[in-house]
């Protein structure tokens, strides 16, 4: 279906169903690069948020858990002096570090009434995957510095893993909200709702390199220039197929 049309010199003919087309896709490539620019923003907000609350000074687990405003425990220094036993501990499978497959080992450790989750950092797997590594942790008390580290959504996974059912034990994902009454059974304690990421200066910390973002707000920023160049390039072919601005420009005659 065919359509012209004339304002002054300018001429303006096309077919509907491609001028459609290309308005989809138009709009589509704005709507990447507006996404990009949201994610960017959000990147800066997570940094600053971080900046801002590393220069806290640091709180016990308990004295974090007074606080109501669960959206305070995000990125904060925490210190205490823990309990550690070396059985009582996670291995978060499949977490790569630099192209090598392996694990994050997570200690419940604890302090008081409650047994905190403490992400001590990566340690290599076993390649062809027909073992999984032994963890040798201290055993008795020793001081605990890190950061909460909220996830900023739940994870998904096609299968829900139960929780598990002894220590130590190997792990998918982690689910502390569904898991509290099974891990305080097998601990004795409660549980702390956050995982800890542990300070890589920390005596105890395996390979604990914890990035703020996964990626630059820079580099969203150009994935952002990206997509409006492209919807740029694609309306200027567009203007230059369905008109005759070219013959305008140039002061010829329209064909």
């Amino acid at each position: 279906m065919q359509f012209n049309g004339s304002i002054g010199r300018l001429e303006i003919k096309g077919d509907v169903r491609a001028c459609v087309a290309g308005a989809v896709l138009f709009a589509l490539l704005l709507n990447l690069g507006f996404w990009q620019l949201g994610r960017a923003d959000e990147k800066n907000l997570l940094q600053m948020r971080w900046e801002a609350r590393s220069a806290l000074p640091a709180v016990t687990p308990s004295a974090l858990l007074q606080t109501s405003d669960v959206t305070q425990y995000a990125d904060r220094r925490v210190r205490w002096q823990g309990v550690l036993d070396p059985e009582a501990y996670l291995l978060l499978d499949n977490r790569l570090h630099r192209g090598r497959v392996g694990y994050h080992v997570i200690a419940l450790i604890e302090t008081g009434d409650w047994s905190v989750p403490v992400n001590l950092g990566w340690l290599a797997g076993d390649p062809s995957r027909r073992t999984t590594p032994v963890v040798k942790l201290m055993e008795g008390a020793a001081v605990i510095e890190g950061q909460v580290y909220v996830p900023s959504a739940k994870p998904i996974m096609m299968v829900e893993q139960p929780p598990p059912d002894r220590l130590p034990s190997t792990v998918q994902t982690l689910y502390w909200d569904q898991w509290f009454d099974t891990l305080a059974a097998l601990t004795g304690k409660s549980v702390f709702p956050y995982e800890v990421r542990i300070d890589p200066a920390s005596p105890l910390a395996l390979v604990a390199e914890w990035p703020v973002v996964n990626q630059s707000s820079a580099k969203h920023m150009g994935y952002a220039v990206q997509w409006f160049a492209m919807a740029a390039v694609l309306l200027l072919i567009g203007v230059l197929l369905m008109s005759n601005i070219r013959e305008i420009v140039a002061g010829r005659p329209s064909s």
